[in-house]
């Protein structure tokens, strides 16, 4: 889905269309609070799967994985909100990207690991544009 915002995008990758919306839907209302300008952004029928999404969603034969994006513009309230909305959910995996292209992969395993993961990417915005996770 191409867009001409320029802060962050969350997506949140599941197996099931369905939960993935919800999911992302859940979060966005826990993030609007703290962010206003964030919005979903839902993939376009048949699009290609977005860069930094996994590996093999899309390809023929592949796993179907929906990720669903919220776009917003960070700042520590909002990466506290996301950490807590995925600590929650151990199986859960969400995908951060910078604005400098740079991506993290994380999941509400690792987000109860290292609880800073996400706040360290965020604030890292752009350093050497190395991709994470």
């Amino acid at each position: 889905m191409p867009d001409n915002h320029t802060g962050y995008r969350i997506s949140v990758v599941d197996e099931d269309p369905l939960r993935a919306r919800k999911e992302a839907r859940e979060l966005l209302a826990a993030l609007t609070e703290a962010d206003p300008t964030a919005r979903l952004a839902l993939p376009e029928p048949g699009s290609p799967p977005e860069p930094g999404s996994l590996a093999g969603a899309g390809d023929k034969g592949g796993p179907s994985i929906e990720t669903v994006g919220l776009l917003l513009s960070a700042g520590s309230f909002v990466v506290a909100l996301v950490q807590t909305w995925l600590a929650r959910i151990p199986q859960r995996t969400i995908v951060v990207k910078r604005p400098d292209g740079a991506v993290l992969h994380i999941t509400g395993r690792e987000a109860r690991e290292d609880d800073t993961m996400i706040e360290r990417f965020l604030a890292d915005d752009g350093g050497d544009g190395t991709t994470a996770g």
